[in-house]
């Protein structure tokens, strides 16, 4: 699909009427919005239309409520030897004005996408000045998603006529676009890989789809991937209890985006503790993340003993860990079988750390960002882990597993634990993670969990701007107690009550004190369940405004 600012209207053609008229390439169509008082937006730049705009909604009774419609196929003008091929009308009523938000955008865009897909090549929607900035790039945004397919399966695939949407917008909005455009295509990567089966879809895959980005920008982007031998020597037993159910390999991710400076990981210089590796694995160390200055605030003494402001470094990235497991049987607490072909979208938490990270490097943000995908299959085997056994984290921490299906928090806890060699400014963690997220908020609101009063104050603010909206819940020390295990230091599962609060609080167990983190439960807004069932590209557009807020502060 492609999508362009334009100041100008569609023309009306001419064309001759042949013995056996052939389809005109250049069907256009004119998208008017009207609110609920029958205002037409943008009326200033449609004053060669404004009579037949009025006549049609005179004629049609429109009201202009939301989403209503009517159209105008231009039929009249035909003589005998041309045809006037006058620009056909769709008016599309927004309702009221003052509640334009996001999902309301996004139900316009919709219907004027499901309107026009079918009959027109080109669509102008007069737009003028109605929109504030981020709600232009969001209304565009919805345009470019609602024309997103996955019908790749299909012997027959119905391809849609419309193929280029202009905005009747001012020029000051063209960069807003652009990254409109950035996210839109991150937020399809993110789409892609989470719709596909899990026979396609397994952990080797999402490595697959990682080193295809490092070899499309190698200007922005390394990518390195860890194997099983490799985590069993650095001590990620949380992690491997998962993957070593299934034959397909288990497969830990780190995509470092450099766009601000170079950093690298493979340096050969990190310091291992012996609880992580043991020696004669340089090969191994090569790939640990080199430790960068410490972005915690350093404290410097003059010559008169006097503390002087902290030292930060704003080359520190950000990283973000995508739970992936790739599909998700319960292992041997094996889920209801109902529904249980939607557990190819657990890895939605990955799925948009990929699909983000390909979104900054068409957008080219100036910012340093870690996308750590921690990739596993959850199946039931005879050499699946049992509800009951004990391993040790890559911290030295030891989870008595009570349930098998709470694996999402155990691939993560190591990976929390290794991409804190980074220093980062912040981490975000991403999973389709628990139920109980679901039971608390339906498919609305994601979750977000945090340490940081900063880092949750930008997530709430990018969540604003995005419309890609998140709601802020308790993580108080009282909780911890839920997970206590008589023979552990913990174990994975809290009992029935504040499940989502409690997996968070054990993912808080991984993080070390003093590491700004947040923690975002998807498990409700990451697809659409039902005869529909789909990704939907969540939270893509919120990581995006964060990062790009983030860089524009740095």
């Amino acid at each position: 699909m492609n999508i362009k600012l334009t100041q100008s209207l569609p023309k009306t053609h001419t064309q001759k009427i042949l013995k056996k008229e052939a389809k005109s390439k250049d069907a256009a169509c004119l998208v008017v919005l009207v609110d609920d008082k029958k205002n037409i937006i943008a009326e200033s730049a449609l004053s060669d239309y404004q009579t037949r705009i009025e006549q049609l909604i005179e004629v049609s009774h429109f009201s202009g409520s939301a989403c209503e419609t009517v159209e105008d196929y231009a039929l009249a003008g035909d003589k005998k030897t041309t045809k006037q091929n006058l620009v056909q009308l769709l008016l599309v009523g927004v309702g009221k004005l003052e509640k334009l938000n996001q999902s309301a955008l996004q139900k316009i865009a919709n219907t004027i996408y499901q309107s026009t897909q079918k009959r027109v090549d080109s669509i102008t929607v007069a737009l003028g000045d109605a929109l504030e900035e981020n709600q232009f790039g969001q209304f565009a945004l919805n345009l470019l998603a609602a024309s997103y397919r996955f019908d790749k399966y299909k012997s027959e695939q119905k391809t849609p006529v419309l193929t280029d949407i202009y905005l009747l917008a001012d020029k000051s909005l063209q960069d807003s676009l652009v990254f409109a455009e950035a996210v839109f295509k991150g937020q399809s990567l993110t789409r892609d890989v989470a719709n596909e089966p899990g026979n396609i879809c397994f952990p080797a895959y999402m490595a697959e789809q990682a080193q295809a980005l490092a070899k499309t920008y190698p200007d922005l982007l390394k990518v390195t991937v860890l194997g099983e031998d490799e985590m069993s020597a650095l001590g990620m037993n949380c992690f491997l209890a998962v993957a070593q159910g299934s034959t397909k390999e288990g497969k830990l991710v780190l995509m470092e985006y450099q766009g601000k400076s170079a950093f690298s990981a493979n340096t050969g210089k990190a310091s291992v503790s012996s609880a992580k590796v043991t020696g004669g694995l340089k090969a191994l160390t090569d790939k640990l993340p080199t430790k960068l200055p410490s972005k915690k605030a350093s404290k410097k003494t003059d010559k008169n003993n006097e503390t002087s402001t902290p030292v930060t470094n704003d080359d520190a990235p950000i990283v973000l860990v995508g739970k992936g497991v790739t599909f998700d049987s319960g292992g041997i607490s094996i889920k209801p079988g109902a529904a249980m072909d939607e557990m190819k979208f657990d890895m939605g938490g990955s799925a948009s750390v990929l699909g983000t990270i390909k979104a900054l490097c068409e957008a080219r943000l100036p910012i340093n960002v870690v996308g750590a995908l921690a990739c596993a299959e959850n199946m039931p085997s005879g050499d699946a882990t049992r509800p009951g056994d004990i391993v040790k984290a890559m911290n030295g921490k030891s989870v008595e597993i009570l349930n098998t299906d709470a694996e999402g928090r155990l691939v993560l806890a190591d990976t929390l634990c290794y991409v804190q060699r980074y220093n980062p400014k912040a981490i975000i963690d991403v999973a389709t993670l628990t139920g109980a997220c679901v039971v608390a908020l339906g498919h609305v609101r994601s979750a977000v969990f945090s340490n940081d009063e900063d880092v949750l104050f930008d997530l709430e603010n990018a969540s604003n701007l995005s419309g890609d909206l998140i709601w802020h819940m308790p993580l108080d020390d009282e909780y911890q107690a839920q997970l206590d295990s008589p023979i552990a230091d913990m174990q994975n599962i809290g009992g029935k009550g504040a499940g989502a609060v409690t997996a968070a609080c054990f993912l808080s167990r991984f993080v070390e004190e003093g590491q700004a983190w947040a923690h975002l439960d998807i498990a409700g807004t990451a697809w659409n369940s039902g005869a529909n069932k789909a990704a939907t590209g969540r939270p893509v557009p919120l990581f995006m405004q964060y990062l790009k807020n983030s860089a524009t502060m740095v």
